[in-house]
């Protein structure tokens, strides 16, 4: 089933799209879309720290994997120094999704 990837701020900007559908059963496979369609995005992600939903329920590293099922993949870059993480909610460091999304592969994913 297609599900929508939304980007957001300096991500968004990196990549030139806010939005994608594309065919993905777990984040992991949603962050590998991004590394196997856009060089750089990798290095770009990787030292940021990212709020990540899946419909409206905050993502933690446990979670990477787990099956998303309907909802829409949201990922909002968390600006350092704004007045700490706390506040926040759950925010992954953008190694951790990149580690992931190597580790789950990537092939068959394109651009809809």
């Amino acid at each position: 089933m297609l599900r929508k990837i939304k980007l957001y701020g300096e991500l968004a900007e990196f990549v030139g799209h806010k939005e994608f559908e594309v065919q993905v059963d777990s984040l992991a496979k949603a962050v590998s879309f991004l590394i196997n369609n856009f060089e750089g995005i990798d290095k770009f992600m990787s030292p940021k720290y990212y709020q990540v939903k899946i419909g409206n329920y905050e993502i933690d590293e446990s979670e990477l994997t787990y099956p998303i099922g309907q909802e829409d993949i949201h990922f909002t870059p968390v600006i350092a120094g704004a007045g700490g993480r706390g506040g926040l909610g759950r925010v992954l460091l953008g190694a951790a999704l990149i580690g992931v999304g190597i580790v789950s592969g990537g092939t068959g994913f394109a651009l809809n």
